[in-house]
């Protein structure tokens, strides 16, 4: 009896010890070294100094930008964007199986890593993740489609990129939560594909797509190397364009 109770407790110190190893539900990977990678401020923290400006806050012109990128929205006004090279924060968020995902799991794995922005009340999200799970052309049909694009689906299937659908919103347009994505994942079961919830609109407010489905793409370092404000148009032309072995 005693002995049964000392194998459990030392076997209890082992997984609460390495944790971090405990591989998720999703299959995901884990990235062991994710606490010594960069990781950048996630709420903005704007001044009037001269020094150059963080993704989010006010500008006149680009060079006002740490990103080099000063974009003017009508609706927004003129904020810094996020552009080439600026490092994609640390979120964790729940996913399809509830539960919390660090985003930097996926970093330095060798490939790169499709983001994507959605809403469940969006047609041309559901659109994409149809012709994804199913190869359902509809989505071919739009006008922003080019036939390179097929490319997309294969390197999903290869495992040689990682897609995550992180959503904003459920489908009444109330906030993303994990009912909305385990539904989502109903409707579109691809076990490749990590669906996660952005209920506190984290990401949405860092990224501040003017649309849906907005796609950007990152390298293993969580860096950005195409982003795009709205649309799949930017990531997958990158995408398509890019040679692979």
């Amino acid at each position: 009896m005693h002995k049964s109770i000392l194998i459990l407790t030392i076997i209890s110190i082992i997984v609460s010890a390495n944790k971090d190893d405990i591989a998720y539900f999703g299959g995901w990977p884990k990235n062991t070294l994710k606490e010594e990678m960069p990781v950048p401020e996630i709420k903005f923290e704007c001044s009037d100094s001269s020094a150059l400006k963080k993704v989010g806050c006010n500008c006149h012109k680009n060079e006002d930008c740490e990103s080099g990128k000063c974009f003017s929205s009508p609706r927004l006004g003129k904020y810094c964007m996020p552009n080439k090279g600026t490092i994609f924060p640390r979120f964790n968020l729940l996913d399809q199986y509830g539960e919390s995902v660090d985003l930097y799991d996926f970093a330095l794995q060798d490939r790169l890593i499709i983001i994507e922005l959605s809403t469940a009340w969006c047609q041309p999200c559901r659109n994409l993740a149809s012709w994804l799970t199913f190869g359902d052309l509809k989505v071919t049909q739009s006008r922003m489609w080019k036939n390179d694009y097929s490319v997309i689906k294969k390197l999903i299937e290869q495992d040689k990129v990682y897609f995550i659908n992180i959503q904003v919103q459920d489908k009444f347009k109330d906030p993303s939560s994990i009912f909305s994505v385990e539904e989502w994942f109903q409707e579109y079961p691809d076990e490749k594909i990590a669906i996660l919830s952005d209920g506190n609109y984290i990401v949405r407010d860092w990224m501040r797509a003017t649309a849906y489905p907005t796609i950007i793409v990152l390298n293993e370092k969580m860096e950005i190397v195409k982003f795009s404000a709205r649309g799949w148009h930017d990531a997958f032309d990158y995408l398509s364009a890019k040679e692979w072995n």
